[in-house]
């Protein structure tokens, strides 16, 4: 039989999956092919933060388009990048006052690793080049960003080609072995990094990256504010710099504009995408605080040789442009109030066995799977728990955001909700009422 489908798909997707075909999209539902709708419990991949119908981009495409789409950075420049980052740096925490544009989270970090790269060396410090992540962290599929990474299931097949860079264990505080209240349990848990950057050599030691909030990977886990701060004096100390990766957790995901607010720190390069543009336009970029970005000046001799085609393009910055300005204080707010109903609304499960924890910040949540509350063990991969509470709410009209590995790599399942900040109030109510459903039909499986 011939085949009709060749579109390779992503993510073990390959040619010709079994996936319904959606055919239009509006606020936080999806219409599939055969009329039924779903709900995007999971804002595409914590993507979609103001919905699918956002107003007015019909107009700003057009008026774009009828003016300039594609422009070369390297030779020119053009008002529809600078106004984007204009408004970025404006509303981001500290002196973060330069913007470097891409087009994906993975191009985004790449970029900030190169970045850091290029700093020390233009500061005279050639033997830093090491990236230090967290294990069960996830900054991009890249090889670069997959090194950096600590998601074992993505990393394994490629190992031979990524960098040996070192890894920390997680901000995770549900599994955490440390001492003491939750103050003195993060301190603990961010001297790791200090730990290991005297292992591997400060003089080798260019960047700790880390996503402020766990995203997709352990979702929403994230520490008491104590550990970031520690972070940063560490960095600090040891002349390394601290990149935040807010590709998932920017623009409102966790309660603010950017996770890191939460702790009161300022990273020296913060990255952003997927929220940037809302879903209506690849583009990402690099924010970075002015003492490196002032390092390549055009007046100077130091030069930070990285780019890519469209970068920066005039149509995806002023489609970027239109959405920023949708994150309002009452936008905002609003993710807030949805994330806390939805977590109400959950309240089902907050004892139930298999629910080993309800993770919440802003409008994401992580619902941790364990076969035993009291241990905190994690089921037998093999049974697929995540996947199946996934299968039979998408059964009962939701998608959600299914995850494994979260313990060790490989074992421990979870759920990430994280719908659009606009999700009505209704909406929220299905959501949670087909999860607490699907949970308890999955434990009648496997228990």
């Amino acid at each position: 039989m011939e085949r009709q489908n060749s579109v390779f798909y992503k993510w073990g997707g390959g040619l010709e999956p079994d996936f319904p075909e959606i055919v239009r999209a509006y606020d936080e539902f999806l219409v599939t092919a055969d009329g039924r709708e779903l709900v995007d419990a999971a804002a595409g991949a914590a993507v979609v933060n103001l919905g699918h119908s956002v107003p007015g981009l019909g107009d700003v495409v057009a008026d774009q388009l009828a003016d300039i789409s594609y422009l070369s950075l390297s030779h020119f420049t053009n008002e529809a990048p600078e106004r984007l980052a204009d408004q970025l740096t404006e509303r981001a925490p500290g002196d973060l006052n330069a913007a470097f544009f891409v087009n994906s989270g993975s191009e985004a970090n790449e970029s900030a690793f190169k970045l850091a790269r290029a700093y020390h060396r233009e500061r005279g410090d050639e033997g830093k080049h090491k990236i230090v992540g967290h294990w069960q962290s996830y900054h991009g599929a890249t090889l670069g960003a997959l090194s950096a990474s600590g998601n074992t299931s993505r990393r394994t097949a490629y190992e031979p080609q990524l960098h040996g860079w070192p890894h920390i264990p997680p901000a995770y505080p549900y599994r955490w072995a440390y001492d003491g209240a939750p103050e003195e349990q993060a301190i603990a848990a961010a001297r790791e990094l200090e730990t290991t950057i005297k292992q591997e050599g400060p003089e080798t030691v260019a960047a700790f990256v880390a996503e402020p909030v766990s995203g997709s990977s352990v979702p929403a886990a994230h520490p008491h504010a104590a550990y970031y701060q520690e972070v940063r004096r560490i960095c600090d100390d040891y002349d390394v710099l601290f990149i935040a990766d807010e590709i998932m957790t920017g623009f409102g995901r966790t309660g603010p504009l950017f996770a890191v607010e939460r702790f009161d720190v300022v990273p020296d390069v913060l990255t952003v995408g997927k929220g940037l543009s809302a879903g209506y336009t690849p583009i990402s970029g690099a924010l970075v605080r002015d003492a490196i970005a002032e390092t390549f000046t055009a007046d100077g001799d130091a030069s930070f040789d990285h780019g890519h085609t469209y970068t920066g393009n005039p149509l995806s910055a002023a489609i970027a442009s239109h959405v920023i300005e949708r994150y309002t204080d009452s936008v905002l707010e609003t993710g807030r109030e949805r994330g806390r109903q939805l977590v109400d609304a959950l309240e089902p499960l907050r004892d139930h066995p298999m629910v080993g924890e309800i993770r919440h910040a802003g409008a994401m949540i992580g619902l941790e799977f364990v076969a035993d509350r009291a241990t905190k063990e994690p089921f037998d991969p093999d049974l697929e728990v995540s996947r199946r509470v996934y299968d039979h709410a998408m059964d009962r009209g939701v998608y959600t955001y299914p995850g494994s590995g979260s313990v060790d790599g490989v074992a421990g399942d979870h759920l990430m909700l994280s719908p659009p900040l606009t999700i009505g109030e209704d909406t929220v109510e299905t959501v949670a009422s087909v999860v607490v459903d699907a949970v308890e039909t999955v434990a009648d499986e496997v228990q």
